[in-house]
């Protein structure tokens, strides 16, 4: 593995990996902490969805709370602490249901939740985030992540996956 760069938050690497037939596989791979996203369920079983401007878009985007873990070494901890940072919740109950990654050349993997039974408790919110947080229906809490001018993937496989398998979770 060669470093190729190193600095806020992000390591780009040129690794090498072998394939079944003796062959290797170059690519860069982009490295940074791991994310949560949390589907949060208020006691009316609505879902906690975020309205939050995002700058680089010049827009809103619809998304559940979610963010990097990078001051946690616990995935549970830091979807924690951005539940309460993003809407002011904390979980009594919060359970990890999956795990998935974006891309081979993305080093870093997306750790889904489940939320319940919320309490007040908020944390103070990152200084350079616009959001609003409604509750929505399960149903309009997916037609609005998936009409958003740009769909933030983690939010929309969360809300997918999760109104498939509901009934087994």
């Amino acid at each position: 593995m060669q470093e190729l760069f190193s600095g806020h938050g992000w390591r780009i690497t040129l690794e090498e990996a072998a394939l079944p037939d003796g062959r290797v596989k170059k690519q860069v791979r982009a490295h940074r902490a791991d994310a949560a996203s949390i589907i949060a369920l208020d006691d009316a079983g609505a879902i906690l969805l975020l309205r939050e401007f995002r700058p680089f878009y010049g827009d809103y985007l619809w998304m559940l709370p979610s963010g990097k873990v990078d001051k946690e070494t616990d995935v549970h901890e830091g979807a924690q602490r951005e539940l309460r940072e993003e809407t002011g919740f904390r979980a009594v109950e919060i359970r990890h249901l999956w795990t998935a990654n974006i891309s081979e050349s993305l080093g870093f993997a997306n750790h889904f939740f489940l939320a319940h039974d919320l309490i007040e408790d908020p944390l103070e919110p990152d200084s350079d985030e616009l959001i609003e947080v409604h509750h929505i229906p399960e149903e309009e809490a997916l037609e609005k992540v998936l009409a958003s001018p740009v769909v933030h993937l983690p939010s929309a496989y969360a809300l997918l996956r999760y109104l498939r398998e509901k009934e087994e979770i």
